[in-house]
């Protein structure tokens, strides 16, 4: 293996190895780069780093009981269906938010990052989400538009091995797919009602990857993962060096601090500093992590950290918020069937409200997405027999407000020594007035479809669970920011480096040759799943960055 400090400094840098450190990785390694990736976790190699039900149950257990340490990532529903060793131990690495404003920091440290425990599932965003200010005044645009990123998406979805079916609605735009996957027959159900007495609101098979988070069999790694697809094209190019238990510090600046020169970062194990130096930086370390790095690149040309120039370093954080309505169709025959729930495997409801100019008393608008015969719920606790059930998750955009922020704590340090963040996230009125809309939107669909509307707890007949359930149901109807680990905001792209950390390619103003590269950068949230997005941005920043190089501007 190529030795990690060298006479000539690496073509470029990428930090976190998740969707986007994957993708652009990928990107710059096919363009000729010798790029060396670092990850703050542990290598992912096959089939035994995922566990088996028995071990992961005891190791859930376990933390649940008796260790505690991982009491915010056990308050999201993967963390009891995988290995929880792909959530990050609480302890070792805190993170503040205050008692009235709680915020789940959802992370995963591991080759791969978040990519083994995602739900895969894909649609693109419509310049109605990258243009939304034009209409309704809220917040900026985004610098660039569904054209600039369409390249982009139809090669990650090829890649990828998207199912999907083209709609052509503006909403949703179309993208390179394998054959839909096929609806149950309660989704068949609820369709034809739905579209015949909702005029404009289309039920579609959703778009994503047929795949699970365990391997299938046969298989090493999940196709869900970036170690099983964007990394893995990275490293047969032969130009891709990785470097695990690598926990990027900050990045590291020229004297008059305009250029980004590399990264340091601090050993897992032994706790030894290392800087290495690349030609070109790229923070793909997630969304909130990223921040905190750039935050901590403190110097004398950059006192605040790099990007801190435009005051709005850290500002305007989102997530978006989730809310879950249960039901029957009691007059759907029920075979006795259970199909999977997969990015691929279920429906999608695209949004429908504000296409254009405002017209409703909330702005922007969310989506629905789930499932009728799919719930996740292991058959000994599941009442099945006779009931065909569903459910339906409105994913509602929430909007940027400069008051929600990442800062780092002058404290609290995490176990080697680094800053925590200090994080400040709460749902605004208008993020409110979206998220009924959207349940109300649910329930709708449920009662046009001739479905019951129902408590999750119905659905189940093992009483030693109803309990602990019914303490979740508030968190259900309405997420927790953070919750459902769609983050995204504090080093946004714009037009005007006054207003904005970073530039429509993703170049940081003030330290040329950095890239924020991740759910960092973006100025408005949509309500789309962010990952295939976030994977086109980076994948689009890393070929404008190569091109740079190889004309000699970088």
């Amino acid at each position: 293996m190529e030795i990690l400090t060298r006479p000539e400094p690496w073509d470029a840098i990428v930090v976190g190895s998740g969707a986007t450190g994957g993708a652009a990785a990928r990107q710059l390694t096919g363009a000729g780069l010798r790029v060396l990736l670092l990850e703050a976790g542990r290598p992912v190699r096959g089939r035994t780093d995922y566990g088996n039900f028995f071990t992961n149950a005891c190791r859930q257990l376990y933390r649940h009981k008796i260790s505690r340490r991982q009491q915010v990532q056990k308050s999201h529903p993967t963390y009891w269906a995988t290995n929880p060793d792909f959530f990050v131990d609480d302890q070792k690495n805190p993170y503040v938010a205050p008692e009235d404003k709680p915020f789940r920091w959802i992370r995963g440290r591991q080759l791969g990052g978040r990519t083994l425990i995602w739900d895969a599932v894909t649609p693109r965003f419509s310049d109605f989400e990258f243009k939304a200010a034009r209409w309704d005044g809220i917040g900026p645009e985004w610098p660039i538009t569904h054209e600039d990123l369409a390249p982009y998406y139809s090669d990650l979805e090829r890649l990828l091995g998207v199912h999907g079916s083209k709609e052509g609605l503006p909403q949703l735009p179309d993208g390179e797919y394998l054959e839909p996957r096929p609806m149950t027959a309660g989704e068949g159900v609820l369709k034809e009602r739905v579209e015949r007495r909702l005029p404009g609101v289309n039920v579609i098979i959703s778009r994503g990857l047929h795949a699970r988070r365990l391997p299938d069999k046969g298989e090493a790694l999940s196709r869900i993962s970036s170690p099983a697809t964007t990394l893995q094209a990275a490293q047969a190019t032969g130009r891709l060096t990785i470097r695990t238990g690598a926990i990027a510090a900050r990045v590291v600046s020229s004297p008059d601090g305009a250029a980004a020169t590399g990264v340091e970062f601090v050993d897992s194990e032994t706790r030894e500093t290392v800087e290495v130096r690349g030609r070109l930086v790229f923070l793909c370390a997630s969304t909130i992590e990223t921040v905190r790095i750039l935050m901590n690149s403190k110097s004398r040309a950059h006192p605040e950290g790099i990007g801190a120039e435009s005051g709005v370093l850290g500002r305007y954080l989102m997530d978006h918020s989730a809310g879950n309505v249960y039901f029957r169709m009691p007059d759907v025959p029920d075979d006795g069937t259970t199909h999977e729930l997969l990015g691929s495997d279920s429906i999608l409801i695209p949004r429908y409200q504000n296409l254009g100019p405002r017209k409703e008393k909330f702005a922007r608008g969310f989506g629905l997405w789930g499932g009728i015969q799919r719930m996740p719920i292991p058959s000994l606790l599941h009442r099945r027999k006779g009931v065909v059930d569903g459910f339906l998750c409105a994913r509602s955009e929430t909007l940027p407000d400069y008051d929600n922020h990442v800062e780092l704590d002058p404290e609290l340090r995490d176990v080697w020594g680094l800053p925590a963040a200090r994080i400040e996230c709460e749902w605004k009125p208008a993020d409110l007035a979206v998220a009924e809309a959207g349940r109300e939107a649910a329930r709708e669909v449920v009662l046009a479809a001739g479905g019951e509307l129902v408590d999750f707890t119905e659905l189940l007949y093992a009483p030693f669970v109803k309990g602990h359930l019914r303490k979740m149901q508030k968190e259900w109807k309405l997420s927790t920011p953070g919750m459902f680990v769609h983050e995204v905001g504090g080093a946004r792209m714009g037009a005007d480096p006054k207003e904005s950390v970073v530039d429509a390619s993703c170049e940081c103003w003030s330290a040329k040759g950095l890239y924020v590269a991740d759910g960092a950068c973006w100025p408005t949230s949509g309500w789309q799943n962010p990952t295939l997005t976030e994977m086109a941005v980076a994948s689009r920043a890393a070929d404008l960055a190569a091109q740079r190089l190889k004309r000699g501007e970088g």
